[in-house]
């Protein structure tokens, strides 16, 4: 379970900053948590963009209440793309997130 003191606090200024810390959290679960069939599943070593960076992004856009993942995935696409430079086409990240799921 995740303890935060009072010390470490963190400043979110910005949502291109909250994006990467809800990637360095989810960076450390999934090491941490995910199981050998889904980190060594087939194919896993070909696809353009990692576990990491789909369930950040999903994360991300459930949080500020994207309802359309193809808007979601433009809006990211037009905004962040130097932040996810391998990002693939929305049908392929939906379809992978839903796998992920």
């Amino acid at each position: 379970m995740l303890k935060f003191q009072d010390d470490d606090t963190t400043l979110i200024a910005t949502f291109e900053d909250f994006i990467l810390l809800v990637y360095t959290i989810i960076d450390d679960l999934y090491q941490q948590f995910v199981p050998a069939c889904v980190s060594h599943r087939r194919n896993v070593d070909t696809a353009k963009m990692s576990d990491l960076e789909i369930i950040a992004l999903s994360i991300c856009g459930d949080l500020i209440g994207m309802d359309s993942e193809n808007a979601w995935c433009s809006f990211v696409k037009r905004t962040y793309q130097h932040l996810f430079p391998t990002l693939c086409c929305h049908t392929q990240f939906n379809r992978s997130r839903r796998a992920l799921l």
